[in-house]
């Protein structure tokens, strides 16, 4: 086995991005081995400034965010109004491979991506755009953050929840930074279709990413509902009812999720907590009484439930085959036994934030062992051995 990836150790890549998206992109192909320069304001990328921090205390060199998005790269900064620094950007592209970019939108400078020039000059150089809506269509100059992408994609209104009054109480959205992570992978895997054409052809190509049509992609089903002319999916509480139980019990250290459908799965649930005499009553008795009367047995569950480990009772379900897991916090996850035999998290000791545990690689490959090349750098780390300029 090779253990020494080298997969994309010939790819050249430039990266004008700034919080999320062209940042996730890029890092894709940097902690592959790509060869990946992140090009920076002077005040530096905006994720730079919001975190999470150590301490709560605000550092760029220590957000939590910019450190996960920027292994394997190298860091410059450069003025877009400097025409010194224009050309130093030119003369890069020059042996630049991929540039992947979210700015050309709001960039507010003398400098404009012009892809018609670029072109031209780099007839071979693979472009990749991202932008909230796309480079065409009635809202190409719009600007919209995470929380607008994902309520236009209609994926909020699927989520369910407690709602009674849908007309007073608005959508709920998922947590995160969904169209962020989402536009930025489908523009990793639309850069590699791309490069895999320049190997074939020796032909650039302008990837046009749209943030609203990456997240629009997700939300499957309503969309099919709605191409067959079905009534959507209500968000309203009472219309979500099904017949059988699926409930959240709280534990000593978190939630439990269980879900013993079935009466063979309830009566070995019932088993595991102690055959209690309540179990006995007619209200409980079949799924739809049980339904019926959710309201009285999730307080007579959570009893039992909240004097009792999440993974206990999961392992108990587990044996007896009762569909149930335990809600993970992130903190859960480091201490997670198949997470940690996977190798998943590796190390890296970062010059100003230290050693910290960040994650690898979701899949494995038989020919190489795959490693992060190592942590973000300092704003402005390369400008010396890049552009040989302080």
């Amino acid at each position: 086995m090779n253990k020494d990836p080298k997969l994309l150790e010939a790819l050249n890549v430039i990266e004008i991005g700034q919080h999320i998206a062209a940042p996730f992109a890029s890092k894709l192909l940097a902690d592959l081995g790509a060869n990946v320069i992140k090009i920076e304001p002077i005040e530096g990328d905006i994720a730079r400034q919001i975190g999470p921090f150590p301490n709560d205390i605000t550092n760029i060199e220590k957000s939590g965010l910019f450190l996960s998005l920027n292994t394997s790269k190298l860091g410059i900064t450069l003025d877009f109004d400097n025409e010194e620094h224009i050309k130093h950007l030119y003369t890069l592209l020059e042996t630049t491979d991929v540039l992947i970019e979210d700015q050309s939108y709001q960039l507010n400078s003398n400098f404009k991506f012009d892809y018609d020039k670029l072109t031209k000059m780099f007839p071979k150089l693979i472009i990749t755009t991202i932008t909230p809506f796309g480079l065409t269509g009635p809202y190409k100059d719009y600007k919209a953050n995470d929380l607008i992408l994902f309520h236009m994609s209609s994926y909020a209104h699927i989520i369910a929840s407690s709602v009674e009054d849908p007309n007073q109480e608005p959508p709920i959205r998922a947590g995160g930074h969904q169209s962020e992570f989402v536009s930025g992978l489908s523009a990793a895997t639309a850069t590699m279709i791309s490069v895999f054409s320049q190997l074939q052809n020796s032909q650039g190509t302008h990837i046009d990413i749209s943030k609203l049509e990456s997240i629009t992609m997700m939300p499957q089903g309503p969309l099919a509902d709605a191409a067959f002319s079905k009534k959507r999916q209500s968000r309203k509480a009472s219309d979500r009812k099904v017949g059988a139980i699926v409930a959240m019990l709280p534990t000593i250290d978190g939630y439990i999720t269980i879900s013993p459908r079935e009466d063979h799965q309830w009566e070995a649930w019932l088993k595991i907590i102690g055959n209690p005499e309540w179990s006995l009553k007619p209200e409980y008795d079949t799924r739809k009484a049980r339904q019926t009367n959710w309201v009285d047995l999730e307080k007579l569950l959570s009893e039992w439930t909240c004097t009792r480990k999440k993974e206990d009772i999961y392992r108990a379900c587990q044996d007896a085959h009762v569909p149930a897991f335990p809600v993970n916090t992130a903190a859960d996850l480091y201490k997670s036994k198949q997470l940690n035999s996977r190798e998943f998290y590796q190390k890296i000791d970062h010059p100003i934030a230290g050693v910290l545990p960040y994650t690898s690689f979701p899949y494995k490959l038989s020919q190489a062992t795959l490693e992060i090349k190592g942590p973000a750098p300092t704003l402005g780390q390369h400008n010396k051995s890049i552009l040989n300029i302080n």
